[in-house]
């Protein structure tokens, strides 16, 4: 039965010998040092060490005596404690590694590529739980806002969404901002938003722009899916503040 626990006891921060104690003494409910020490096998000159430690971290109690006795703390009240302070120190670590000043920035005029559905998926995650102001998506494929459609629907109330496609009939049902691309926003759909001459058969899905400075572009071609994303690009900020402009005129 111990040398079962023992690995979930190590795993909660006990050493070996502590796990052995502590699981002797959960077995026996009440006894001596010297009882707890022949039974686990813990060398004798361990013993005190490990059950004052074990003590003063409030798994078990002390009775004073001639000789001491220790017993066991109630289990549910000792690793519901633990679970709490578990849970805060994690709370308290994520807030402060948010905080942390040093936070890279991409250069100018970068972009990177994402090549699975995992870090796709992922990044548009981001995007709508980022996205502070205003969020436009050129959609080149309704299939993408039937999949999306829980997640984004909710912005609708908090920013400013636009959701531009090339006919407004291929999108029945979806009950979004809908603005069917006119003058010359309907070049940004006719045109494929990711020029690449190698390849030969291409389906684009959706272009996103953010807050005027972040960037997404999904196309799936002949190697699979992938993703081109960009941020802090000042053409990502005139781009959308045009695109608007234009639908709202």
């Amino acid at each position: 039965m111990t040398v079962q626990i023992i690995p979930g006891l190590r795993a909660i921060g006990m050493n070996e010998y502590e796990a052995n104690v502590y699981s002797t003494l959960v077995g026996l409910q009440k006894a001596t040092a010297r009882d707890i020490h022949e039974t686990s096998g813990v060398p004798r000159g361990r013993i005190y060490e490990i059950l004052n430690d074990l003590a003063r971290r409030g798994f078990i109690g002390v009775e004073e005596g001639s000789p001491s006795s220790y017993y066991v703390l109630d289990i549910d009240v000792v690793f519901d404690r633990l679970k709490k302070d578990y849970i805060r120190t994690l709370d308290e670590t994520r807030e402060a590694l948010k905080n942390l000043s040093v936070k890279p920035r991409l250069p100018p005029d970068s972009f990177f590529i994402l090549r699975s559905d995992w870090a796709i998926e992922n990044h548009i995650s981001s995007l709508l739980r980022r996205v502070k102001k205003s969020m436009v998506f050129l959609c080149y494929d309704p299939e993408f806002l039937r999949k999306h459609y829980a997640a984004i629907k909710p912005l609708e109330r908090k920013i400013n969404l636009y959701v531009v496609v090339r006919r407004r009939e291929d999108y029945t049902g979806i009950n979004l901002p809908i603005y069917e691309a006119r003058g010359t926003v309907i070049d940004l759909l006719d045109a494929s938003p990711v020029n690449d001459p190698v390849i030969d058969r291409r389906k684009d899905e959706c272009a996103i722009l953010v807050d005027g400075r972040d960037f997404l572009v999904i196309t799936t071609a002949g190697s699979g899916r992938h993703a081109v994303i960009g941020s802090d690009m000042p053409i990502i900020g005139y781009l959308q503040k045009t695109i608007v402009e234009r639908l709202e005129e």
